[in-house]
């Protein structure tokens, strides 16, 4: 009798050792306690089983699943490593007719330009990375961009032993307002709205941050270019964000009530660029100081300032596009504020801020500069019931995942639904303009005034333009009132089924503060009498997106 149970110690022993490589702890404690309760064990042998598969289970890494996504921890949980990825792929149909904008004027309507006047499918963005935790004491995130000018999209380390500080280096997000620091997988509408035009997103530097209860705060020091274009291009930019929920310090689970302050300070080079093909000896280079694309992946530059480079001359058969030997010295400073009011499954959401940007020509004889406020509200409702509550965390809100998922076997369950609209926009006032390069350092876009100058004809150049016309390029001239801007209003329907897929349907209307002929369409001078003009669009925008 004894030696059988000793030879039934000795089975269920190796049994759980070798499933101590599969089972979790509690398990097999479980079982070895059940087999000492029914005498098959004594306590001693009991023991010494549980010893010896918790050594082999101190050795064996963790594999967890969690929404969809898998990961690899060591066995103190003080290591992991976790695979990420998104697609986000959207279908746009545009209003914009171009039969509408010709009229038998002379025109360009194949140049690139114009391109986003019309429909398309479009992989917005396709990232795959990896990221996770470095001895308890670190996380760190690294991802890559599979479309796009950008290949690498974040590589950092964020120390974060102590929630009231951290220190994070690397590329990552400099936290300059609410939007941004939202993930694009989490963003309300398809498209971010105009406030996050106007703001720098990723950039390499470094950052201090902490969390207390019901209050964040991010401070970074960064460097606007990704590389240095001169030699003078080695001052340091900053960002700061601060943010409280006085509901958390209220101790509400059901409520949001968040206030915030964000701003930046950046001096910089501005790259000028090569803007014709011809074979002169010397060409034309512009740069972009700001810009805008209108709501709903609409018309790209809406509206831009570029300042010209007048230090070219010597240029011989540049292409397109190559950029210019000098640099623009340019600055931009912005302040925002935020505050959103959420209760269970209703949000009220809004940012608004004001920015001033200049920049001086390498030989400073070109010199621009505007003020430009950019803002939106929106309000959210989830038909389903989730709160956003429970998707806020740290200053900024992740993912809502539905309270019942949609199954693709049996079709049962509805997901998330979420219905919400926007009212977004932008604003270009207090504008100067001094050039000496006739007309090549200009406000392009819905302009309210075209060809300002010393009286000379404007210098259109296919487009309606703001801009000095210095006659016979022998003199600078001042020229103002060259501000616009556009408004933007968005109704969005989104279905989530499950935390990894979902879709949005937006519909967006903008009307631009004055009525304009965009790059390239158009050209004669019967654009003067208001034809071949846009004074409002309205495009159609789907998203399918999967994320893990």
């Amino acid at each position: 009798m004894l030696s059988n149970k000793k030879l039934a110690a000795a089975v269920s022993g190796a049994v759980l050792l070798m499933a101590g490589q599969f089972a979790l702890a509690d398990s097999t404690t479980d079982i070895v306690d059940a087999l000492v309760s029914k005498g098959v064990l004594t306590e001693e042998e009991g023991k010494l089983i549980s010893k010896g598969h918790t050594s082999q289970k101190d050795k064996t890494p963790t594999i967890k699943e969690k929404d969809g996504a898998f990961s690899l921890s060591s066995p103190n949980g003080k290591n992991s490593i976790q695979l990420t990825g998104r697609l986000h792929f959207d279908t746009k149909v545009s209003d914009v007719n171009p039969d509408d904008l010709l009229n038998g004027s002379t025109v360009q309507n194949n140049d690139t330009d114009s391109k986003a006047m019309g429909d398309h499918f479009n992989i917005r963005r396709a990232r795959m990375g990896v990221k996770g935790r470095l001895g308890g004491i670190a996380d760190y995130e690294i991802v890559g961009n599979l479309v796009g000018s950008t290949n690498l999209d974040v590589a950092y380390m964020d120390i974060n032993k102590y929630e009231p500080l951290g220190l994070i280096f690397g590329r990552f997000k400099v936290a300059p307002n609410l939007e941004i620091k939202t993930s694009s997988n989490n963003i309300d509408m398809i498209e971010r709205s105009y406030i996050s035009q106007n703001a720098p997103e990723k950039r390499f530097g470094a950052a201090l941050h902490g969390e207390f209860t019901g209050l964040t705060y991010f401070g970074s020091v960064f460097q606007n270019n990704d590389s240095a274009l001169s030699m003078t291009d080695n001052k340091v930019a900053t960002a700061g964000r601060a943010t409280v929920n006085f509901a958390e310090i209220m101790g509400n689970k059901d409520l949001v009530l968040h206030a915030g302050l964000n701003g930046y300070n950046s001096n910089y080079q501005l790259q000028a660029a090569i803007t014709n093909n011809t074979n002169s000896g010397s060409q034309t280079t512009r740069g972009t100081l700001f810009g805008f694309t209108s709501g709903g992946q609409g018309i790209a530059n809406a509206y831009r300032a570029q300042i010209s480079d007048t230090g070219t001359s010597g240029l011989t058969n540049a292409a397109y596009g190559a950029p210019s030997p000098n640099a623009a010295n340019a600055h931009a400073e912005n302040v925002g504020i935020e505050g959103i009011l959420a209760y269970n499954n209703f949000k009220l959401q809004g940012e608004y801020s004001s920015a001033f940007y200049k920049a001086a020509s390498s030989s400073t004889a070109d010199r621009i500069q505007a003020d430009v406020d950019t803002w939106y509200a929106e309000a959210l409702w989830t038909l389903t019931g989730e709160k956003y509550a429970d998707a806020y965390k740290k200053g900024a809100f992740g993912s809502l995942k539905p309270k019942n998922e949609f199954n693709f076997d049996t079709g049962s369950g509805l997901g998330l639904w979420e219905i919400g609209a926007r009212m977004d926009v932008f604003d270009v006032s207090n504008t100067t303009l001094t050039s000496a390069s006739s007309g090549n350092t200009r406000f392009q876009g819905a302009v309210n005034t075209i060809g300002t100058g010393n009286g000379s004809s404007p210098n259109l150049g296919g487009y309606d333009t703001c801009a000095v016309t210095a006659g016979s390029n022998t003199a600078s001239s001042t020229g103002a009132g060259c501000g616009g801007g556009a408004k933007s209003y968005t109704a969005s329907i989104k279905w989530v089924l499950n935390p990894n897929m979902l879709f949005k349907a937006n519909y967006t209307y903008t009307k631009f503060d004055d009525a304009f002929s965009p790059i390239d369409i158009g050209g004669d001078g019967s654009r003067a009498a208001g034809v071949n003009k846009i004074s409002n669009e309205s495009p159609m925008m789907l998203r399918g997106q999967y994320m893990f």
